[in-house]
């Protein structure tokens, strides 16, 4: 076998390995599963976000983002009071 028979055959060699590692590759990414889109935001309870009725130092439902008007908030289940305040507080406005 001379220089040129055996080029072509170590080209042909890494060439069929090429394909064989992108067909392994390509079964790979196809077998991983994506992941699930998260839920809808899970509305928490009084005692998991230390509500209550008064405000605190200044901050209250009316005056966080998270206070959507008419005494509903985003994250807490139930009524709220615009007067009141939980440890989730968050500025409608910063400045």
């Amino acid at each position: 076998m001379n220089g040129n028979e055996s080029g072509r055959g170590r080209r042909r060699f890494l060439g069929r390995c090429a394909v064989a590692a992108s067909a392994a590759m390509a079964g790979t990414v196809a077998a991983v599963e994506r992941p699930k889109p998260k839920d809808a935001l899970r509305r928490r309870t009084r005692e998991e976000v230390g509500y209550r009725d008064e405000p605190y130092l200044g901050r209250s439902c009316a005056k966080c983002v998270l206070y959507q008007g008419h005494g509903e908030c985003v994250i807490l289940e139930g009524p709220v009071s615009p007067n009141g305040w939980c440890t989730q507080w968050v500025p409608a406005s910063m400045g």
